[in-house]
């Protein structure tokens, strides 16, 4: 068994405690903490002397501590801790600003290495917010490249750095078998070991970044290798499917509705189209801006496909999201003569309820069925399924998908996105499906006026809320936490819910939703919004996807800084749905230069695949739309903005390995491939 999978608690040293601590970084196994990388590096020189410090800079000392430390409180939530340290050449003193307890363990008469700022002072030198550690000969007494790693508290560096030591010393040279073999043998690339030591402990620049590449290469390769092995299933089992939809059909569809399709959503329409007819799998990917009317291209399918005589089933993330789907389409396809039965299938259904449209469905009797994860319940059973639609699909994983897929016999996928993707990143993520973009906005639609605000203007936004209100239109305030934390700053949903309640929107109805409410208490509150009986709600992120109120002209989003920009640009398109200016107001006491610079990009541009762009180049992909959301690879050495050359390569390579897949060595790597992009099928089929 490989020691991938080792707890971590098999190193000496890591007890049930600290094992806790780690896993909140999401470090179990030994594997995990080898995949850990350094967020940055540490350069530092040789021991000196005190008496050799000659100019202001970083510099690393030994010495052992002269008195106690000393705690000066300057003013309210800000401190100065001193403590003086020697060799035998002279002394220095340690100051840490803000940090008393970095001094509480130093102990007197033992050595400690100390690296910190050197800072000339009219008494000598002083070493501002050094880092402390117990001296070690063989560890500190030369120049080093350290890695520094992100914590959680509990944690240091040191306790960090111990734990990848050790699960270095326990990967050995073939731990990694037949995918480090065919890497290794067609590509200039060091081996995984060394890569792994590399990326941790680097013995020069150079060596740096040829780990990353390989290590990068690696998970390029093995999401490639699991994506074109999914392709090729799906290209196997064609047969059976064959939807053709006539233009008199469609034609008719589309002249009941009530608004023209843009030429993008035309456009869209027939490549949907073409896939039904065209003998193959459809596995589509919509994607689309807030707006740009993706959900009459999944109409016009449902409605297309149910009249050929076959199921549909459409998936959203929430029940909210899904009765709305189910209202919407219920109006889309209320023509004359109508013969197409919906339905809607969620967990907080009563069993009767469930038992009777489940009943139906396996009948035959309902043509589409619309819910949550309910559809995808072991005894949900169709009788002839044909479409698969799922909505806001980085809400959902690929087994999630392919558990839906499976209840027929190889349906149609289609997959709607509402959070604009870069089409370079989009193919990375996305390889195995082919991808379509409404690109453009309905005509009429007016721009949402977007302003960041600092809280000194709280004030202010709340009279123009107000003033609104008693106008008839509808406000969200949304909040970064439910309740209000002794450990945060953070504005709460709760606390804010109190404050304009009782203050200055007092007498203007207002309502709280949140994640913690149950779903009848959730259902009960939107209803009252979307009749627009609450004129301001007070919200969590809970509102993000999918609820569409068109008398809501303000969106308030209180501690701005905290969300990702795609995420504030999906808030932002739940107004501006009306015939009326609207406006997203982002207040934010941000002043770091990524920060200003991230909001800013939102206040200067409405275009979503343009602020997915900006949001990629600021944070990286692995926060775009936070952290381990369902549904995303996590690339952990690869850039996906910057090493698009190297993906070229990897997916030639899994294209070389798909193509031949008798080789044993070939089987084993697209094994370990689905195992680490938890991937269906899981078992291996070789013709």
């Amino acid at each position: 068994m490989s020691v991938f999978r080792d707890k971590i608690q098999t190193i000496k040293g890591i007890g049930p405690k600290k094992a806790a601590l780690f896993s909140k970084l999401g470090i179990d196994t030994i594997g995990d903490a080898l995949k850990f990388f350094p967020r940055d590096y540490e350069y530092r020189e040789a021991i000196k002397k005190i008496d050799s410090i000659k100019e202001e800079g970083m510099v690393s000392l030994c010495l052992e501590w002269k008195g106690t430390p000393k705690v000066k409180r300057m003013r309210r939530g800000f401190s100065i801790t001193t403590l003086e340290g020697h060799d035998e050449t002279g002394w220095v003193e340690c100051i840490w600003f803000n940090q008393p307890y970095r001094a509480a363990g130093l102990k007197k008469g033992k050595k400690y290495f100390v690296y910190g700022k050197a800072v000339r002072k009219s008494f000598g030198y002083q070493l501002q917010n050094p880092v402390t550690e117990e001296y070690e000969e063989r560890v500190h007494n030369h120049s080093s490249c350290l890695p520094v790693y992100p914590l959680t508290r509990g944690l240091t560096q040191r306790d960090v750095r111990y734990l990848t030591k050790n699960a270095l010393e326990k990967l050995t040279a073939v731990e990694s078998g037949f995918l480090d073999s065919y890497i290794s043998a067609r590509h200039d690339f060091p081996d995984r070991k060394r890569s792994f030591q590399q990326i941790h402990f680097p013995e020069n620049d150079k060596e740096l970044e040829r780990a990353r590449k390989r290590l990068a290469f690696e998970e390029f390769l093995l999401l490639q290798a699991a994506v074109q092995y999914t392709k090729s299933l799906l290209q196997k089992k064609s047969s059976g499917l064959i939807i053709t939809v006539s233009r008199e059909l469609l034609d008719g569809f589309i002249k009941k509705l009530p608004f023209s399709l843009t030429p993008a959503q035309t456009r869209v329409l027939d490549e949907v189209v073409s896939d039904l007819a065209g003998g193959g799998v459809m596995n589509r990917l919509i994607q689309g801006d807030v707006g740009s009317g993706k959900t009459v291209i999944a109409a016009a399918a449902l409605y297309c496909v149910a009249k050929s005589g076959f199921q549909c089933a459409m998936m959203a993330p929430t029940e909210i999201l899904a009765e709305q789907h189910l209202a919407a389409l219920s109006n889309i396809m209320d023509f004359p003569g109508k013969d197409i039965n919906l339905a809607l299938l969620t967990g907080s259904m009563k069993e009767s309820e469930k038992n009777t449209v489940k009943q139906k469905l396996k009948e035959g009797r309902i043509q589409i069925l619309l819910g949550t994860h309910a559809l995808i319940q072991d005894d949900v059973e169709f009788s002839n399924l044909g479409l698969v639609i799922t909505d806001e699909q980085h809400r959902f994983g690929v087994r999630q998908r392919a558990l839906l897929q499976s209840k027929g016999n190889i349906p149609h996928m289609l997959i709607m996105s509402a959070t604009p993707i870069p089409r370079t990143l989009a193919h990375i993520l996305h390889g195995d499906l082919d991808l379509s973009v409404i690109d453009t906005l309905p005509p009429g639609r007016i721009p949402v006026r977007t302003y960041h605000v600092d809280s000194s203007y709280r004030d202010r936004i709340y009279r123009f809320v107000k003033k609104h209100a008693l106008q008839g239109n509808q406000t969200y305030v949304i909040c970064p936490q439910i309740e209000e934390s002794e450990s945060s700053e953070l504005r709460s949903a709760e606390q804010v819910y109190k404050e304009l309640s009782n203050g200055c929107l007092k007498g203007i109805r207002t309502g709280l939703l949140h994640g913690r409410q149950d779903f009848a208490e959730k259902k009960a509150v939107m209803e009252e919004f979307l009749k627009g009986t609450i004129q301001v709600l007070i919200s969590t992120t809970v509102v993000e996807v999918g609820i569409h109120v068109p008398n809501a002209v303000i969106m308030v989003v209180e501690n701005a800084e905290r969300f990702g920009l795609a995420q504030l640009h999906q808030l932002r398109g739940r107004v501006g749905r009306g015939s009326r200016q609207s406006y997203c107001i982002l207040v934010s006491d941000v002043r770091d230069e990524t920060g200003l610079a991230r909001l800013n990009a939102l206040v200067n541009s409405n275009d979503g695949f343009e602020i997915a762009e900006k949001d990629l180049e600021l944070r990286g992909p692995g926060e775009l739309y936070g952290l381990r959301q369902h549904g995303l690879p996590q690339f952990s050495a690869a850039n996906p903005l910057k090493d698009y050359d190297l993906f070229i390569l990897a997916k030639q390579a899994a294209e070389e390995i798909i193509n031949t897949l008798h080789k044993e060595e070939h089987q084993a790597i697209v094994k370990e491939a689905l195992a680490s992009q938890d991937r269906l099928p899981a078992v291996l089929v070789v013709n």
